[in-house]
């Protein structure tokens, strides 16, 4: 429901720095068919149990029948607090929805200061039978904190006597301090389950302006602004749950709601400040950071040894950048979080770990150390959300790669991960573009990835009289796909990883496995099978039939859903290749085989191509997906999901092979 954002303490010059979205311009509006509901806290009746959410929505495990959100601030002592008088009326319908009896209300604390606090809590579960309904008040036990950590706690209520067909109501003043989050917390009109109705209101302090942004798909029903200039309503009505779909980066990215930045405020007695800063500002602020930019400027003097060995052996610069990805990630373990910041790179190098800001801070200051101009570049990750280039926002971002020039064009760097190529990014980084930090030069660079996600099979098999296959198959994984499969079989082992090849293909009976390019990144990761698939062919009579894509065939469309709000993000390109010889018994021919296929999406976007070519006694099948780009906008999603359903019933197809003469016994 509410999310809070805290910024990394170490930046506190950049305190005031806040996530925006696009500008809202608030009008007076309100949709003629919109009624206000007469929700009153406490009262009840039967009709509420029978209240219907949309058809799309019918089988929700519960749904919002009402949620609003009154925020006004006000003066205690030296501090301005924010104050959320907050009220929701849920009904829960399945067992899957008793979760939305428990709610949990993150309070943050400030250094040396008062922290958040929830107050006036009042709640109650009705439950109705033939008319009749029970009312079982929220009690004392069912209302607690939890202590997470010195900064942070949770406010727990936990509604009593829940069935299926219960309505839950409950409200709570939540107080934050200016002091710990200046701007009102994240109203999402939409969750995971229907929201009939969500109203939120604010009331803004008179010395403050705030730029209010909209995020997300929704119309907003009531858009008003009060007539002292100060106060606002919005409202969203019928907002169907929200819904991760197949190849999106994060939620927070689609999901409606209203988000808070303070630009400016005026104390009386005090000269007008102005928050919001540019870039340029934003980018000064950081190269006067010791824990960003005094990490690679003079703090790298421990790497000038490993400089010297990798200048010794590597006399260009390519070979140079891939020795100086190679040493720091061979010497600092990941320890999977994200940052763009490092207390002290010296200090991961010598614990031997860190996160993404120790590491490739460390690296900026070793390609330093070998006279090659690195910079960083901040970036957000796919789960962290796309960046706005409209607006300076230091928590817009949280991670950091280096950057250098090589023959007049960007690379980008990343030693984080021992498996990545030179010049490849991980998967997560592969959202948009990221800022170069570089003073006069610093500017945004788009993050367009190196590698695509690329398969290759290449089989020859035998088929016998009675239907089985016996032969070898070859993968090969390149880009992406290379990184993932070498990162499993490095990690888990040999065992682990042939483990779960088996479990994904089940037919297969593997009677040996060899791979080849476990170490070498920059080359993509083989896997060679010696394996049977018994009744890889079907028999009937004379004849028989295979689906000669065996167990490499796309199987099902990823895009199920009849339609699609939001852009298809894959993330990289995709090139899928399936190139297998079959070798006929004797006495037996092709009667039947799929026709070709060629079959591409506007302005070349992607490709489709399928033959199956006879030759005697054997057949060769060539299937090949090619998708040119990883991002196509949601108006794309039709052509898009109409292409992979062509793709799996060409897959699917069969190959039908009769037998022409009968076959000797053999003794």
């Amino acid at each position: 429901m509410f999310c809070n954002s805290t910024l990394p303490h170490r930046f506190t010059a950049v305190f005031l720095f806040c996530l925006l979205w696009v500008n809202l311009s608030i009008a007076q509006k309100k949709e003629a068919s919109v009624t206000d509901p007469d929700i009153r806290f406490g009262r009840i009746t039967p009709a509420d149990f029978s209240q219907q959410v949309a058809k799309n929505d019918s089988t929700a495990e519960a749904v919002v029948l009402y949620e609003r959100g009154d925020v006004h601030f006000s003066v205690a002592g030296n501090d301005i607090q924010i104050i959320l008088e907050y009220q929701t009326r849920i009904k829960i319908r399945r067992k899957a929805g008793y979760d939305h009896a428990t709610v949990e209300i993150p309070l943050f604390k400030g250094k040396g200061g008062p922290g958040e606090f929830v107050n006036n809590i009042d709640g109650f579960t009705y439950n109705e039978s033939g008319g009749t309904i029970q009312t079982d008040k929220l009690t004392k036990e069912g209302v607690f904190i939890e202590k997470v950590s010195n900064e942070f706690s949770i406010q727990k209520i936990t509604l009593p006597n829940v069935h299926e067909g219960s309505i839950i109501e409950y409200r709570y003043r939540l107080t934050t301090p200016f002091s710990v989050n200046h701007n009102p917390r994240t109203w999402k009109f939409q969750q995971r389950i229907p929201v009939l109705w969500s109203e939120y209101r604010i009331n803004v302090y008179a010395y403050f302006y705030y730029k209010m942004i909209m995020g997300g798909y929704l119309q907003l029903a009531i858009n008003e602004k009060g007539s002292t200039g100060q106060s606002y309503r919005f409202v969203v009505q019928n907002a169907p749950a929200f819904r991760d779909e197949a190849f999106i980066t994060t939620p927070n990215d689609y999901i409606s709601k209203i988000d808070f930045e303070l630009a400016s405020y005026s104390i009386p007695g005090s000269f007008p400040r102005k928050i919001s800063v540019s870039w340029a500002d934003m980018d000064k602020t950081l190269l006067a950071e010791s824990s960003f930019s005094g990490q690679f400027n003079g703090a790298g003097s421990f790497l000038k040894d490993a400089a010297r060995a990798i200048i010794k052996t590597n006399p260009d610069t390519l070979s140079r950048l891939r020795a100086a990805c190679q040493f720091i990630s061979s010497q600092v373990i990941w320890d999977k979080s994200n940052s763009f910041f490092s207390y002290s790179i010296k200090k991961a190098f010598d614990d031997r770990k860190g996160d993404a800001g120790d590491i490739n801070l460390m690296l900026i200051a070793l390609l330093r150390q070998l006279d090659l101009p690195a910079n960083p570049v901040i970036l957000s990750t796919r789960s962290h959300g796309h960046v706005m280039e409209e607006y300076a926002l230091l928590r817009q971002f949280n991670y950091v790669v280096a950057h250098v020039m090589v023959n007049g064009k960007d690379m980008l760097l990343d030693a984080t991960d021992p498996f990545l190529k030179t010049g490849m990014l991980p998967f997560e980084c592969l959202n948009g573009h990221g800022r170069l930090i570089a003073g006069r030069d610093s500017r945004f660079v788009p993050i367009v990835p190196e590698e695509r996600e690329v398969e290759v099979a290449a089989g020859e098999f035998t088929i016998s009289t009675g239907g089985d296959l016996k032969g070898t198959l070859k993968k090969t994984y390149n880009g992406y796909s290379g990184l993932k499969h070498r990162r499993e079989y490095v990690v888990d082992g040999e065992a682990k990883y042939l483990e779960s090849i088996r479990k994904s293909r089940p037919a297969w009976q593997i009677n040996k496995a060899a791979f080849n390019n476990v170490s070498e990144v920059e080359n993509g990761f083989e896997a060679t099978y010696t394996l049977e698939i018994p009744d890889g062919c079907q028999r009937a009579g004379d004849r028989m039939y295979i689906r000669p894509m065996l167990t490499e065939a796309r199987f099902s469309n990823p895009f199920k859903e009849p339609e699609r709000l939001f852009p298809v993000d894959m993330g990289v390109p995709m090139d899928e290749t399936y190139y297998t010889t079959f070798i006929l018994p004797a006495g037996y021919e092709v009667e039947e085989s799929p026709k070709p296929m060629v079959m591409s999406l506007p302005e070349n976007e992607g490709r489709f191509t399928y033959q199956v070519a006879v030759d005697g006694n054997r057949f060769t099948v060539t299937s090949r997906m090619l998708l040119r780009k990883g991002r196509f906008y949601a108006e794309q999603y039709q052509m898009l999901r109409e292409f992979f359903d062509k793709v799996v019933a060409k897959q699917a197809e069969q190959v039908v092979i009769k037998r022409t003469a009968p076959v000797a016994e053999k003794k």
